[in-house]
């Protein structure tokens, strides 16, 4: 009887919900973040908002209302927080970061440093510090202005770069998780094209682009887009990736797809400021200018050769461009501390100094070409021998 009297008691607390939690209708769902630089020694925080009474259209049961499912929000200030609060109080909602997709910040914000912004990000328990982090070149904040042709969000654009493995895909958490801040991070590219999806008239283009440098949380430095594509195999981000070579048998083109790729980083043995990269890819060849006959196996076994030829010197290009800048930007320190603890305490304080004139770099690059496609042969050449 005494539990049946407890069992009645508890029945209404147990239906009550969450009573500190918002309901749905209070909240202001932030998609993206954009960070830029303002006078007086102050950022600009942007925040992008999806608009619930705009979803759903009208003829489905929504409220009818015309124009974008979204907007953006901006506010100055001398922390990410004092900027962030002057938007919650010009709105109705209480922001929700629990959304939030994506940071964008802006190339000049980036290299005064970028220390603050990721201390809040760090310290915000609803922000996903697995989120990815890109640069931008002029105004963060513009990238909202893109036309979304293929999605309904500007900020969707961006974040389909770093799942598509386009550009590299860094993370607040890779910056935690380095040595002295040094990290490379994806720097989009804007520019203003006509758009015949809107009728022919101008809109702002945004694609993958070069790649920062930072050093000390400070971006110091760029990689082109060519040099940069080594980073992703520094990385262990191969995927679908496309390498265009000489045949080494006629010099005309032959395109590879690199469907798959894994690298492995350790100190040499007897070198411990050598490190040697070993990486296993598999291709697929996609196209063929060239007369080769992909069949025979001692010319397959060249093409895969002149393929890891090409493959080491961009690696290689990537790394010297890092050691320029003095950015550690693949955490060959980290490795050091790993397997050679004692080495890498007498070189830890003048590691920058260290990373720039004596890390030497060891490529072993073991690339099989496992489908040359549907045909031997180029279509053009069998015409020809009709």
């Amino acid at each position: 009887m005494n539990r049946l009297k407890w069992l009645i008691l508890l029945c209404p607390l147990l239906l009550t919900g969450c009573w500190s939690q918002l309901e749905l209708n209070e909240r202001a769902f932030v998609a993206g973040i954009y960070i830029d630089k303002a006078s007086n020694e102050k950022m600009e925080v942007s925040l992008s908002f999806t608009l619930p009474n705009r979803l759903v259209p009208g003829d489905l049961g929504g409220a009818g209302t015309s124009g974008k499912p979204y907007t953006i929000l901006s506010a100055t200030g001398k922390s990410f927080t004092e900027a962030y609060k002057k938007i919650q109080a010009s709105i109705t909602r209480n922001i929700s970061w629990g959304h939030t997709r994506i940071i964008i910040i802006s190339e000049e914000m980036a290299r005064d440093g970028i220390k603050d912004i990721l201390e809040f990000v760090i310290r915000e328990p609803s922000l996903n510090i697995n989120q990815p982090l890109l640069i931008a070149p002029g105004k963060a904040k513009d990238i909202e202005k893109l036309t979304p042709i293929f999605e309904r969000f500007p900020s969707t654009i961006p974040i389909s770069f770093t799942q598509r493995k386009v550009t590299v895909d860094t993370t607040s958490k890779d910056f935690l998780e380095a040595y002295g801040g040094d990290m490379i991070v994806g720097l989009l590219s804007k520019k203003i094209i006509k758009m015949l999806s809107e009728g022919g008239k101008e809109g702002l283009f945004v694609s993958p682009g070069e790649m920062a440098l930072f050093h000390h949380y400070k971006m110091v430095g760029k990689l082109d887009t060519k040099v940069g594509r080594g980073a992703f195999w520094l990385r262990n981000l191969i995927k679908d990736a496309e390498v265009t070579i000489n045949s080494p048998t006629d010099q005309h083109l032959i395109s590879l797809l690199v469907m798959n790729a894994h690298s492995k980083i350790r100190p040499s043995r007897n070198e411990p400021l050598t490190f040697n990269v070993d990486i296993n890819a598999e291709g697929n060849i996609s196209e063929s200018h060239s007369n080769m006959n992909l069949f025979n196996e001692k010319q397959l076994a060249q093409l895969e050769r002149t393929a890891e030829k090409q493959i080491r010197n961009r690696i290689k290009a990537t790394l010297k461009a890092s050691q320029e800048a003095k950015a550690d930007v693949f955490q060959f320190s980290e490795y050091l501390s790993w397997y050679k603890p004692k080495i890498w305490k007498t070189v830890k304080k003048d590691w920058p100094e260290v990373y720039h004139e004596k890390v030497k770099l060891n490529v072993h690059l073991n690339l099989k070409i496992k489908r040359s496609g549907a045909e031997n042969d180029p279509f053009w050449k069998k015409e020809r021998n009709l």
